[in-house]
């Protein structure tokens, strides 16, 4: 009797590890074949980026005793204004809105014209003079911020 009763517990042990074992390799080849189905991406259709700067409208500095003024400060995440119109030849005066600018938008350059300056509370103004047409692009020195100064 004792024998008959180990064989039957025997019998129940295999079969339900059977049964676990099944479920396990189910379990297994599911997530597996989950894991290695390719996911559909999205074909990108229309614009995927705004430069802002380009499509912000352009301010002209005023001209203030023969020097070509502008203020910058800050505006959507970015400098204000974005985009600013001079001419060539003409000396420029951009003046730092101290109280706007913080953090790395008071270090301020347009490398293709060799400005570059560190605004602080005493010292927030920046002058150069153009010398080439063009469009160039200004910055906070890590390139966070930035904008479009056009040269006409």
């Amino acid at each position: 009797m004792k024998e008959e009763k180990m064989t039957k517990d025997t019998t129940s042990n295999k079969t339900i590890n059977i049964i676990g074992g099944i479920a396990l390799v189910a379990l297994l080849l599911f997530g597996a074949v989950t894991l290695l189905k390719p996911v559909p991406v999205p074909k990108a259709t229309g614009v995927l980026a705004l430069d802002t700067a380009s499509s912000a409208t352009a301010i002209e500095a005023k001209i203030v005793n023969g020097v070509q003024e502008v203020t910058l400060g800050w505006g959507k995440f970015n400098y204000a204004p974005e985009a600013i119109t001079v001419k060539k030849g003409m000396p420029v005066r951009i003046t730092a809105d101290i109280q706007r600018l913080s953090g790395c938008f008071r270090s301020f350059q347009i490398p293709e014209l060799g400005v570059s300056k560190q605004f602080t509370d005493s010292d927030n103004i920046v002058e150069f003079t153009p010398q080439k047409a063009g469009t160039f692009t200004f910055s906070c020195a890590m390139g966070m911020g930035s904008g479009k100064l056009q040269v006409v």
